[in-house]
């Protein structure tokens, strides 16, 4: 019943927002059945006693809530002092406005106390009705009376009058409304010249002591941390899979019951060669890898074999393997690529493909049509799922064996050999490499690191499918990766790095005779055929084509039209200098059809303003003291 309350109290609660924490404050459960004249008290409020118990009971009501919308959050911070001392501000707080509004003559008589009881989802049928049945079981599971949750109900109800009192003035107007719309859906879209870095980086020499003097200047960069290496039982389907048999008769059964689970998508066979060029290479570059990529092909068409001409000559990752691919489906390449490959026959060669990468040529060694595979295809991955979900059934059995076996004295491996379950060891691994590779949480790899050699975890620890036990096996303190080891990382890094300053130099020059009257027409006639002009864009500070750079959205939303902007902005790889090419207002069918959002969002905003500058207000003139402070140590 708790639960179901805790899921729906947000229609029927008050939200005060803290500095410290911005929490659900649910008032109904903040007097659960107190005495405030003989409980110790914790604070004054204006010489209203705020009763421990009282203090206790909201405390521990917004500690579930925030647990029950928040299930990964941390336990310490619910316990720290902070927290504590945040709740009983929002207590405070709370006395403050139901005074304000007893001052102010406002009240809540019995009848809205009761439409608004009646409107707790909680205590609703199955048709939407209050049932008074669902009520007093509430009652009854949390000892209280109905005069004192009414009581609740009430001050809530009166504060939500005190705030809708004190916020009658906040009326924005259509106007307003129209203008932060008009602001945050305008989008525009610019020109640009873009500066890359790889222009430099061939001219750019790196001397023994510059990789040197960087090595020694940042050990943080080559530190290897500290690891573990341990050793473990895993208990999970697809571990303990291997004991089970799965006869033939199952698979075909399985089969038959699951065919649609087994339809195959068009698919290829292939391999490529690439020949790179930056996605924004200057035109020679790229008109000199096509006329690369067009020699090979010449190679491929007299007969010479594709996969050493990608051995030989590819720049990709899988020229050593003859520039295999493997089969792949629709949407695992890029488009053209894509496109490219599956307009092609069994053994035939692509003309030069241009993506990102650079220039391509696909040979396609096989291909699948779509349709429904066959059993063979699949007896293998159905034996396995059917070997997984019998497995599955005696995962807790055999890891309370373990559990009884480790209890008598025997040691993991042991266990192990007991059970028939492999006994692994991991490779030297820290807490990032155990939670990602085991699926476990942070503080359960924390915990495996943290153990002393030899030894080994009390309990099992949840990962991901299952359970594993183990035991520490060696530490590795954190020691200096070797420079001859990082020697070739810094030079490109270094490389990179100063081919970026010298990118960077040259579009702020260009920039600087874009902006001059006197230099611009000039400037304009010799970057003109570099020129590119961008999709349209918003606030959001994703630009298509150049990924996401807020910098330059805001920058650019703030321009004039047809004016260079005085600064040049980095992108992955270069700079450019840019000017905004038209600015593209939102739709009138958009503002119709976001009006009245638009309306109630800055209406809940400045509410939210007036409201908290009068709460503000409301303590900078009250008399709070605080009674017993170590309550919250």
């Amino acid at each position: 019943m708790m639960d179901i309350l805790r899921q729906n109290a947000q229609s029927w609660g008050i939200k005060i927002a803290f500095g410290i924490i911005i929490a659900v404050f649910i008032f109904a459960f903040g007097a659960g059945g107190f005495n405030g004249n003989t409980d110790p008290v914790i604070a004054y409020v204006n010489d209203q006693p705020v009763p421990t118990q009282e203090f206790m009971q909201v405390y521990r009501e917004t500690a579930e809530a925030l647990r029950a919308q928040n299930p990964n959050v941390d336990s310490d911070q619910l316990q720290s002092p902070e927290f504590k001392k945040a709740v009983l501000e929002q207590l405070v707080s709370q006395k403050l406005l139901e005074t304000e509004a007893e001052r102010l003559g406002l009240s809540v008589s019995n009848s809205e106390l009761s439409y608004s009881i009646s409107q707790i989802p909680a205590f609703a049928d199955k048709d939407g009705k209050f049932d008074m049945n669902l009520y007093q079981a509430f009652l009854q599971s949390r000892a209280m009376s109905a005069a004192t949750f009414e009581n609740d109900v009430r001050n809530s109800a009166l504060i939500r009058k005190l705030q809708d009192y004190v916020t009658l003035p906040v009326k924005p107007t259509e106007a307003d409304a129209r203008a932060l719309f008009d602001s945050a859906a305008e989008k525009v879209q610019i020109d640009y010249y873009y500066v890359s870095g790889a222009e430099f980086v061939k001219n750019i020499k790196i001397s023994e002591k510059q990789i040197e003097d960087f090595y020694k200047a940042n050990p943080d960069k080559f530190t290897i941390p500290a690891r573990s290496v341990v050793k473990y039982i895993a208990f999970t389907p697809e571990e303990l899979s291997i004991n089970e048999t799965v006869n033939p008769e199952e698979i075909e059964a399985y089969f038959e019951a699951n065919k649609d689970a087994f339809q195959q998508e068009a698919q290829v066979n292939a391999r490529h060669i690439l020949i790179t060029v930056d996605e924004n290479a200057a035109d020679k570059d790229v008109a000199a890898a096509e006329k690369k990529i067009k020699k090979i092909l010449a190679k491929a068409k007299s007969g010479q074999d594709f996969g050493k001409l990608a051995e030989k000559y590819s720049e990709g990752p899988s020229s050593s393997k003859g520039g295999e691919l493997g089969w792949f489906g629709r949407g695992a390449m890029v488009k053209p690529f894509e496109e490219a490959a599956f307009a092609l026959k069994k053994g035939e060669i692509s003309e030069p493909v241009r993506t990102r990468f650079g220039w391509h040529l696909i040979k396609i060694d096989d291909i699948r049509e779509a349709g429904q595979k066959d059993l063979d295809q699949v007896k293998d991955e159905i034996n396995a799922l059917i070997a997984q979900e019998k497995a599955a059934d005696s995962i807790t059995d055999k890891l309370d064996h373990a559990i009884d076996l480790l209890a008598s004295g025997m040691k993991l491996d042991k266990v192990s050999e007991e059970l028939g379950i492999a006994f692994k060891r991991s490779e030297k691994a820290t807490v990032e490499n155990l939670s990602r590779a085991f699926g476990m949480t942070e503080s359960a790899a924390q915990t495996i690191i943290a153990l002393p050699k030899g030894s080994s975890t009390d309990m099992p620890v949840a990962i991901e499918g299952g359970y594993i036990l183990v035991e520490k096996e060696e530490d590795i303190p954190p020691s200096l990766s070797p420079l001859k080891d990082q020697k070739q990382d810094i030079e490109s890094f270094l490389s990179q790095q100063q081919a970026m300053q010298l990118a960077k130099v040259k579009a702020m020059a260009v920039m600087s005779q874009l902006s001059n009257e006197k230099t611009e027409a000039n400037a304009l006639k010799s970057i003109k055929k570099d020129l590119k002009t961008s999709e349209p864009f918003g606030r959001d500070g994703f630009v298509p084509g150049l990924g996401m750079n807020p910098k330059l959205a805001q920058a650019a939303l703030a321009a004039k039209k047809d004016q260079w902007m005085a600064e040049v902005f980095e992108l992955p790889g270069g700079y450019i200098v840019a000017r905004v090419d038209d600015r593209i207002p939102p739709k009138e069918e958009a503002w119709a059809a976001q009006k009245e959002m638009v309306m109630n969002a800055i209406f809940q905003q400045r509410a939210n303003e007036v409201f908290n500058a009068f709460l503000t207000e409301l303590r900078s003139k009250a008399k709070v003291e605080y009674v017993r402070k170590d309550l919250l140590n």
